[in-house]
């Protein structure tokens, strides 16, 4: 089935719904690996990926179109392609152009433009796949730099920035900033963009041929899922998505669906929904007000206000499209980021958890783990695996609205000892892939709540 998407100018038009699921697999990028080389892999990338300020173990401390400009229209179905979990990044199978060109890409949710490496790469990381020549594309055509599409990017902070290179070159050439040190440089375009069995066209991405601090060489470039207007889900008028992710040593793929269904979750009965907050700090990321942190029986820790963290200057985002959401960001607060493996606490509340961890476990400290650059570790106890230790839950409040997390969302077992997936941050907190496993998520972009749901992703719709 093809289906015609049409750009939505302006860009902050609410958005119609997708009458239809559309449903993929999510795979791992470090298939290969097994055991500590994958979380090692992981949290490698993890460190080095946040516009925040992480301490290291030991240390001190948007929119499919038929022409650059228009009006939008909802597609005729909504998409679902399959998760596998990547050691920090989940990768989907995707076809672009006429005839198609099958790539991986990582999806985000913490980003907004989607984009791949294009010929003639100039200065790009090697990759595994095939690097898509768009001269080969009868589909394939460049957003015009008078359009409006092109012209609004510079009118938003965090907004890919655009130029035009001279009066012969009517291309729009874009650079744009994200996650960490990445960066990516080319030419905005459109395409056929291939989602399973569904075919999108005019679909907008950034054909990049100058990458940097990118995706493993198992992904030709990234899927934006986040809440601007360049974002995947917003160029197919998303109104909800969902995705589960298996455990990271599990060969079971996770699922990613796009248009799911209102009552998705709606039979799983410990869930948990949350409402996302408007920040002018972090206008593209699925931003959660976080109030209170409990570790076991422990009196809960209610967060305190202090002066807001300074923004994650190293990602890039998008002022969020109309649609739901909650009231104002608080000064504490979360992003749900699927492309960060380990979750990061601002530094004063990791050091809480650390000291209420230490009380509740009751064993002796590790010194750090170099393999997996984790920071805090504790010694089990001779002959004993890490299943067979008492572990607190670890509880996050939301609004007032708890988020329980158990054992194998919180340690992962380094030989004889068994160390924490949770790092310091000096900026906003981070709520990584390893604490989303075993959960079914929904995102309802039209009523701005985000459900966690614990149910396994064998029983996801």
């Amino acid at each position: 089935m093809e289906l015609l998407l049409v750009l939505l100018l302006p860009l902050f038009l609410a958005l119609p719904a997708l009458p239809a699921p559309v449903r993929l697999e999510l795979a791992r990028v470090d298939a290969n690996l097994t055991g500590h080389d994958l979380i090692r892999r992981a949290v490698e990338r993890s460190l080095d990926r946040p516009g925040v300020v992480v301490a290291r173990p030991g240390g001190d401390g948007a929119g499919a179109a038929t022409a650059a400009d228009g009006g939008r229209r909802s597609a005729a179905a909504a998409a679902e392609a399959p998760v596998v979990a990547g050691g920090g990044e989940y990768l989907v199978k995707l076809g672009i152009g006429t005839p198609q060109h099958f790539f991986s890409a990582a999806i985000d949710t913490a980003t907004d433009l989607v984009w791949m490496q294009c010929q003639p790469c100039v200065s790009c990381y090697r990759q595994l796949d095939p690097v898509f020549n768009p001269r080969l594309s009868s589909s394939y055509a460049v957003v015009p730099c008078s359009s409006d599409t092109c012209g609004q990017f510079d009118e938003h902070r965090h907004v890919p920035h655009c130029v035009c290179r001279s009066e012969d070159d009517d291309a729009c050439q874009y650079t744009y900033r994200y996650s960490g040190n990445g960066v990516t440089r080319g030419t905005l375009a459109i395409d056929k963009l291939a989602i399973g069995s569904d075919v999108f066209h005019g679909v907008i991405f950034g054909c990049s041929n100058s990458s940097a601090g990118g995706p493993p060489p198992q992904a030709s470039g990234l899927v934006g899922l986040g809440r601007g207007p360049l974002s995947l889900v917003s160029q197919l008028s998303v109104r909800r998505f969902m995705y589960c992710l298996p455990p990271p040593m599990s060969q079971t793929p996770g699922k990613l669906v796009l248009g799911a269904a209102v009552d998705a979750v709606r039979n799983v009965s410990d869930r948990v929904t949350i409402t996302m907050s408007s920040s002018t700090r972090y206008p593209s990321y699925y931003y959660l007000n976080l109030d209170g942190l409990a570790v076991g029986d422990q009196t809960p820790r209610m967060v305190r206000t202090p002066a807001p963290p300074p923004p994650p200057t190293a990602r890039s985002g998008a002022a969020a499209p109309g649609g739901g959401g909650g009231g104002r960001a608080n000064a504490y607060g979360m992003i749900v980021d699927i492309a960060s493996t380990i979750s990061f606490l601002e530094a004063s509340l990791y050091d809480e958890l650390v000291d209420d961890l230490e009380e509740e476990l009751r064993l002796p400290r590790a010194t750090p783990s170099r393999r997996l650059e984790l920071d805090l570790c504790f010694i089990l106890p001779e002959g004993v695996g890490m299943d067979r230790v008492y572990v607190p839950t670890v509880s996050l409040s939301f609004d007032g609205r708890w988020l329980e997390l158990e054992r194998d969302q919180l340690f992962v077992e380094d030989g004889r000892t068994m160390c924490l997936m949770v790092g310091k941050t000096s900026g906003v907190s981070i709520l990584g892939n390893f604490q989303q496993q075993n959960m079914q998520v929904l995102y309802n972009l039209r009523r701005g709540k985000i459900t966690f749901a614990k149910a396994s992703c064998e029983s996801m719709p």
